[in-house]
C-alpha cells in the first residue's frame, strides 16, 4: 500500500509505515480496531490538522481521508499542493533532510520558537503524530499557518 486517502488530494501527510487494514480502509474505528492506539493518535492529529473548525471528531468519523490522503511513498506526490511530512524518518527517506542536519540547513524556516514545525514552500516538516511530539499548540500553529498563512 502506497496511500490511504483521495488519490487527488491537495494535502497529503506522509508517514513511513501504513496500518494493517484487511480489507482496505474501512474509516476510522475499523482502522483503531485493527491497529490499536497508534492509529488511533494519528488519525485523531490529522483531522484536527485538516479540519477549518473545531469539529474535528464530526470530521474523524465523516469525513476523513475524503479530502486528504496519507502517503507512505519514498516520493512527494506531484499533484499535492500541500505536503505534510511527519517524523525524522520520512523527512529523511524523502531525501528533504539529512539524518545528521537540522531542517534550517536544508532551506526550512520554523514557523513556531519551538523547533518543531519547518516550511519551505509548499512543504512543511512536523514531528511524528503523537500526542507527545506533536502537542495541541503545535496542531494550532500548523493549522494556522495552513488556512491563515500565518507563522505562530
Amino acid at each position: 500500500m502506497t496511500s490511504l486517502g483521495n488519490s487527488e488530494a491537495a494535502l497529503r501527510l506522509y508517514l513511513p509505515t501504513p496500518p494493517l487494514l484487511e480489507n482496505g480502509w474501512r474509516g476510522y474505528d475499523d482502522t483503531v480496531r485493527q491497529n490499536g492506539n497508534h492509529w488511533r493518535k494519528i488519525l485523531i492529529i490529522l483531522s484536527k490538522i485538516v479540519t477549518r473548525t473545531d469539529d474535528w471528531r464530526h470530521h474523524r468519523d465523516h469525513k476523513l481521508l475524503d479530502t486528504e490522503a496519507i502517503d507512505f511513498s519514498n516520493s512527494l506526490h506531484p499533484n499535492a499542493s500541500i505536503h505534510l511530512i511527519a517524523g525524522k524518518a520520512s523527512w529523511e527517506r524523502l531525501g528533504l533532510v539529512d539524518n545528521d542536519k537540522c531542517p534550517s540547513e536544508a532551506g526550512f524556516t520554523p514557523l513556531d520558537n519551538t523547533g518543531m514545525l519547518w516550511r519551505r514552500d509548499n512543504l512543511i516538516l512536523t514531528p511524528y503524530p503523537d500526542y507527545r511530539q506533536f502537542p495541541n499548540a503545535q496542531i494550532d500553529c500548523l493549522r494556522s499557518a495552513l488556512f491563515s498563512n500565518s507563522l505562530c
